[in-house]
């Protein structure tokens, strides 16, 4: 209890190098409770259910030369035949995420929009969903049959009976109404799945067979497999099966694996609205782990070299009979006493911060909030222990000193390899926060890249009418819009610029290396469609009215249609096509124009070898050129025309320059990240320094008169005083430059268009930390040279 007194009394006695660290620690363990929580609430997507650890999604890999990738559906009913012929498989379904359009009441004409799952009755032992009525594993023959969620039925049917209930579809791709059944209640799945989702509609499995030709539509499958099942053992049976299942002389391109459900949400391998960013999360744990050491060495530096003007009262103790393990619990127990104290700080920062992490997640921590309880109190443990780590050295080097020299004051009697130990440890806090300005300067620089380089379109001001189905009607709702005084130009596509490459794709041959493929997008829509993006015309002629007379609007004979089309610049170059108005066989088209290359996807992918097809539809997105300052005038009056057309619809309007902007959100947070990291690891760094300076001051008050004394000005202590810091700044930035170099490469190796990493990233790196440091060293060097010579002498 008297050590407890005595180690409060000497924190309470150096209170202002206390809060120092205090506040740094707080700052370094807030930031990694808030990634804790972050890392746990991503690894715990999908382990929820029962079965987690046997269920396994089945991916195809395609070996197509050229067109390598993984796919995230396979051949339909592959599930099925793989649980006729392997004992292993235990369970299979097919699942698909979607939206559904319903009418809550039937002569209601507003309708709402629910993320769904599309599946077989399987899926109901497979997930373990827990049914709260109804029956839903028997399925109504000719009815699509609905399970819906127990929230779903509060807030649209409360106090209902809704089994049996029928609700009548508003599906803005079709032009049919058809009817849901509701069969059954479930349980809300878990927030922390892929599968979240409001509803399920139930359908019987496609009475479809597997090709033996290698070919054939796709799904997303599911297995659920025998506990201990050897995964690889068990892929190596499925891919020798299926190379056997083909038909002689069949090249089979295609192979499969099994990937972990709990893998999904990091890996999805396709455009899903519930996934993670692994890069991200890790960029996040690097950079917190990189704060709490920049914490950790001030702490140390600070602690150590404040505890040695303590040497005196320590070592009395000595003398009167204290050994040196009691000198160390002493000042380990002070270190504890201030890491546990921060904790607590850092706990109620992380209560206030969580909400604020979530908004800027754009999702809730649910899992994480869930486990709070559990979570905090182990945060505690850890921290506690981490302190008697971190104290060990600082505690170690104190007990050392002999008692004779501190009591006669031989402080130079400190190892100067000790000494070299605390600038070392500067120089690593100096060089992290180096890595993370160059890091921020990178993403930053990599984001102005983007937003600055043309697209190849004009995206400003053109609103976007989401892909719906127009029917009979469409070209007359495209004349009507066009008369709107606000519409510079308007065009019906079966694109959307940052929605994929095109509405279809082909694959051919590809002619300067026939033993690999080339994949061909080809984007749909009519004759304005180049005028209202904008696109550039530099050979021969845009598409006319003319060259949609003769052509089919039936998508299932595309194989057979011949379409004039233009083609862009690159496209036109690696297909070898260097005449026009001449059919191209492989693609079915006759090219009358070749248009400046533009990018139909981001930058994080290679432009593809495009063609725009003479091609209306009947189904499609609506794309208007919208006069600047009549923006909302006319969204409303191209709202009126499409309600009045399409009562039963749910249309919705986005500007395409903000769907664009949404490619790069990741990006943008990113650069939020980083300068929040940025300016947390500046101010952690000018914290330690303060410190540092403070005692170094105290140590050399004598000094400082004397040089006053002999005519030393306020620039020339200053001088003093920075040096050391200006070097151990150009050793950092030597050293943490290589580091940066790398991780800044590895980040842009997800961008086919990308910036080079300029040399002045490392040296406005340096001269921010450099600026940082040497404003909070003369703040406090020119204060102390400002005192009378004659106080400082009269110093102790």
């Amino acid at each position: 209890m008297n050590t407890f007194k005595l180690t409060l009394r000497s924190i309470i006695k150096n209170k202002q190098y206390a809060w120092i660290n205090v506040f740094g620690l707080s700052i370094g363990l807030t930031l990694c409770l808030l990634v804790f929580a972050l890392v746990v609430e991503e690894n715990s997507y999908d382990r929820s259910w029962k079965n987690a650890d046997d269920l396994f999604r089945v991916v195809a890999l395609d070996s197509t030369a050229g067109l390598e990738r993984q796919m995230s559906e396979t051949f339909v009913n592959l599930s099925s035949e793989l649980k006729r012929l392997f004992p292993e498989v235990q369970n299979e379904t097919y699942i698909e995420s979607t939206d559904i359009y319903l009418k809550t009441a039937i002569a209601s004409t507003q309708s709402i929009a629910i993320p769904a799952l599309e599946a077989d009755p399987n899926i109901l032992n497979l997930l373990d969903i827990k049914i709260l009525e109804g029956s839903p594993s028997q399925l109504i023959q000719g009815k699509t049959n609905l399970l819906v969620d127990s929230e779903f039925k509060e807030k649209y049917f409360k106090g209902e009976n809704v089994i049996g209930k029928v609700i009548q579809s508003a599906d803005p791709y079709s032009n049919k109404t058809y009817d849901y059944v509701i069969t059954g209640v479930m349980e809300k799945l878990p927030y922390n799945s892929t599968l979240r989702t409001s509803a399920i509609v139930l359908l019987p499995k496609l009475a479809m067979e597997l090709q033996r030709d290698g070919s054939g539509y796709y799904r997303q499958q599911f297995l659920q497999l025998k506990s201990g099942t050897s995964i690889p053992d068990f892929e190596k049976k499925i891919n020798n099966w299926y190379k056997g299942f083909l038909n002689p002389g069949v090249k089979n391109t295609t192979s499969f694996r099994l990937q972990p459900i709990h893998d999904i949400y990091m890996e999805p391998l396709r455009d899903n609205k519930i996934s993670g960013n692994s890069k991200t999360t890790k960029i996040f744990v690097g950079v917190a782990i990189l704060v709490l050491i920049i914490s950790c060495i001030n702490f140390i530096n600070i602690y150590a070299v404040r505890t040695i003007k303590k040497l005196k009262n320590l070592n009395i103790h000595k003398v009167l009979g204290a050994s040196r393990n009691q000198i160390i619990s002493r000042l380990l127990l002070e270190t504890v006493l201030i890491f546990f104290t921060s904790a607590l700080i850092s706990v109620m920062f992380f209560k206030v911060c969580l909400p604020q992490l979530e908004n800027f997640l754009g999702y809730d921590l649910a899992y994480t909030r869930s486990i709070q309880s559990m979570l905090l109190p182990c945060f505690l443990i850890i921290t506690v222990l981490l302190g008697l780590l971190v104290g060990l050295y600082p505690a170690w080097l104190i007990s050392r000193i002999k008692s004779s020299d501190a009591l006669k004051n031989k402080l130079s009697k400190v190892p100067k390899g000790e000494i070299l130990i605390k600038k070392v440890l500067i120089s690593i806090q100096f060089s992290i926060s180096i890595v993370v300005l160059i890091g921020l300067i990178t993403i930053k620089s990599q984001l102005t890249y983007i937003q600055s380089s043309p697209l190849g379109i004009q995206v400003k001001n053109i609103l976007n009418a989401t892909y719906f189905n127009m029917g009979i009607h469409s070209t007359a709702v495209r004349e009507e819009i066009s008369q709107l005084s606000g519409i510079e130009a308007v065009s019906i596509a079966a694109w959307t610029p940052s929605q994929g490459s095109g509405y279809m794709a082909k694959t051919i041959a590809d002619k300067n290396n026939p033993e690999k493929n080339i994949q061909v997008s080809f984007i749909g829509g009519d004759s304005n469609l180049p005028k209202t993006l904008g696109i550039q015309l530099i050979k021969g002629r845009l598409l006319t009215p003319e060259d949609y007379a003769h052509v089919e609007t039936d998508e299932s004979k595309d194989e057979d249609n011949i379409n004039n089309a233009l083609i862009t610049e690159s496209t036109a170059e690696q297909l070898g096509i260097d005449k026009l108005n001449v059919l191209y066989k492989d693609l079915q088209i006759i090219p009358v124009g070749i248009v400046k290359d533009f990018h139909s996807e981001s930058f994080h992918k290679n432009r593809v070898p495009t063609v725009i097809l003479a091609k209306e539809f009947d189904h499609g997105n609506i794309l208007m050129k919208v006069k600047e300052g009549q923006e909302q005038q006319t969204i409303q009056l191209a709202l009126k025309i499409l309600q009045n057309t399409y009562p039963n619809k749910l249309i919705s309007f986005n500007w395409v320059d903000d769907l664009i902007a949404k490619q790069y959100e990741k990006e943008n947070k990113q650069v939020q990240l980083f300068v929040l990291f940025s300016v947390l690891t500046l101010l952690i760094s000018a914290l330690g320094i303060t410190g540092l300076i403070m005692q170094s001051l105290e140590q050399r008050t004598k000094e400082i008169g004397i040089r006053k004394v002999l005519g030393a000005s306020v620039t020339d202590i200053s001088h003093l005083f920075s040096k050391d810091y200006l070097i151990l700044i150009i050793l950092s930035v030597l050293v943490a430059s290589p580091i940066a170099w790398y991780f800044s490469h590895k980040w842009l190796e997800d961008y086919a268009y990308k910036i080079e990493v300029q040399w002045w990233f490392f040296i406005t790196a340096g001269l921010s930390l450099l600026f940082v440091s040497m404003i909070t060293v003369n703040i406090k060097t020119i204060r102390a040279a400002l005192v009378n010579p004659v106080d400082s002498l009269r110093d102790e």
